[in-house]
């Protein structure tokens, strides 16, 4: 049977309808987080990702005064500024600048009425991190997830078929969804023996080649933190130390979202090692915190939000990231904003530039388009590239070239970002978007780093062992200083801009980080995108920086 054409009938409509109707027009409309597309190029997709399957998620929350924070960042490292240096407690940062309570507790409600899991509100209320069903998260953010395939490298990966959606209420306290993708799985250097090694590195050729073992400071009294999404075994730091007549200060593990890997460490143990042994060998009376998270986007986002909240650490160091297009913009920009907390408190970050010369993408996605990583390539991060260091008989500096072994070894990263715009003190450099790397140090196969992993002694390389260079170098500093130092890349532009230049840093003025035949940047005087502005001449820097 055919049904019937129903014809509106020109009389009144009844008051219950019209309130009904009022009450349409008057609901919550949706918006579009369009920042939070999912990075998608070159996938397949191959049907929907089960109803029932868990994803962890978060949801960024948005900051106030945002202008006002900009400019305190820029006061707090400008010595002319009455802010000078007169960092804020993690209190004082949320009271100024961080979302409200009622704010967080909107974004709660919404999670709850959504079904989300184990929520855990920051400690500083900008990240909320939850766990829910594909199914749950389609209907609460209005999106389909699917199962994709990269057919450049073939990783199979759920992701957002488009941007999420919120209602008007709640996307007015949240900035982004993280978390609908797991695209982007954080990747390190892979550090593995060197075949090449002309003369490992140890805590006496860095102190000495580094100018550092001239210093009184010895890192005491300083607590330096490790980004990781893998554990490590203490047995190993206190060999390395024994090995080296080192004296260290205590090792903690800060467990993020309930990650601890410690029990039974995965192949990115050595990397653990590493980022703490090269602290050590410069600062090892440091007290070190190292903050294991799950690898996704949430597990990264919840530990640099509980780094700020924290506030245990002054120095941090970072050997694990993504390339900008694999982290996605929505992703980066909710990390730099935790980053961008930890600056107003005090503390610095150094991350490794990445091991694929101006190609980062190329492990990740298979581009080999020029890229740079993330999140070296925060501006409120100090982003370390590599060099290849060659030292005299006794050990003292004698010359440094760009980092550049090819496609069996790697070489330093840097470039420009596609996501950040040029900080201020970076105006000299001619670009209207961030350049990275900042700093460089040490990275080569020729002269890799002595370390003990696994039980075994070896000698490993890449950025992620300049990173954690820089790190010990800055644990000196803070002790030198009585406190954290906050973003230097202010002071690093400040130096190298200036007269002063040559005796802060070493210059690394030949190489190239061409790679993968990708024509990338070569090195010369001053600045470039190879090495930034060089290695550290540690009591020379000491003294300009203050």
């Amino acid at each position: 049977m055919r049904l019937r054409k129903l014809v509106a009938a020109a009389v009144p409509l009844p008051a219950l309808l019209c309130l009904s109707v009022a009450g349409v027009a008057n609901a919550d409309p949706l918006v579009a987080l369009s920042g939070n597309a999912a990075p998608l190029a070159a996938s397949a997709r191959s049907g929907d990702v089960a109803a029932e399957q868990q994803i962890p998620a978060a949801l960024s929350l948005k900051l106030h005064n945002q202008q006002a924070l900009a400019r305190f960042l820029s006061d707090v490292q400008d010595p002319a500024s009455p802010q000078y240096h007169r960092f804020l407690s993690p209190e004082q940062f949320t009271a100024a600048f961080g979302p409200t309570q009622a704010e967080a507790d909107q974004a709660v409600n919404f999670l709850k009425r959504s079904g989300a899991q184990g929520i855990q509100v920051s400690g500083n209320r900008q990240a909320i991190t939850f766990s829910a069903t594909a199914g749950q998260l389609e209907s609460a953010f209005h999106t389909r997830i699917g199962n994709y395939t990269d057919t450049v490298t073939g990783r199979k990966f759920y992701a957002n078929d488009s941007a999420p959606e919120l209602p008007a209420s709640v996307s007015s306290v949240v900035d982004s969804v993280v978390g609908l993708d797991n695209h982007a799985v954080k990747h390190h250097a892979k550090p593995t023996q060197a075949p090449r090694t002309v003369k490992p590195v140890t805590p006496t050729i860095l102190k000495t080649a580094y100018g550092t073992s001239g210093m009184t400071a010895t890192g005491a009294g300083v607590n330096v933190g490790f980004v990781e999404f893998d554990g490590y075994k203490k047995s190993d730091i206190t060999a390395y130390d024994t090995k080296y007549g080192l004296k260290g200060g205590s090792v903690n593990t800060v467990s993020v979202s309930g990650a601890n890997y410690d029990s039974s460490p995965g192949d990115g143990q050595t990397e653990v090692d590493l980022d703490i042994e090269v602290v050590h060998a410069l600062a090892a009376p440091a007290n070190d915190y190292v903050y294991e998270a799950p690898n996704s986007n949430a597990g990264e986002l919840a530990m640099y939000q509980q780094i700020a909240s924290d506030k245990k650490v002054s120095v941090v160091s970072i050997s694990w990231g993504s390339c900008e297009a694999a982290e996605g913009s929505a992703a980066a920009k909710s990390v730099d904003k935790a980053l961008a907390t930890g600056t107003a408190e005090g503390i610095s970050y150094f991350a490794a530039a990445g091991d694929d010369g101006t190609t980062d993408c190329a492990r990740q996605t298979g581009s080999k388009s020029q890229a740079v990583d993330f999140p070296a390539s925060s501006p409120n991060v100090s982003g370390v590239g590599g060099t290849q260091l060659t030292v005299n008989s006794s050990n003292g500096y004698s010359s440094e070239t760009t980092w550049n072994d090819g496609a069996s070894g790697g070489a330093g990263g840097g470039g420009i970002s596609t996501i950040f715009a040029a900080p201020s003190w970076q105006s000299k450099q001619s670009t209207t978007k961030r350049k990275v790397p900042d700093v460089a140090g040490d990275a080569a196969q020729g002269s890799a780093y002595s370390i003990i992993s696994g039980g075994q002694a070896g000698n490993v390389w890449g950025t992620s062992g300049a990173a954690p260079l820089w790190a010990g170098f800055a644990a000196l500093q803070n002790q030198v200083h009585k406190g954290g130092l906050g973003n230097l890349n202010a002071k690093f532009y400040g130096i190298g801009n200036g007269t002063s230049y040559g005796s802060g840093f070493h210059d690394v003025t030949t190489g190239n980080n061409t790679f993968n035949g990708t024509t990338g940047f070569s090195a010369g005087k001053g600045y470039d995108q190879t090495t930034g502005w060089g290695s550290f001449n540690g009591s020379g820097l000491s003294k300009l920086i203050g």
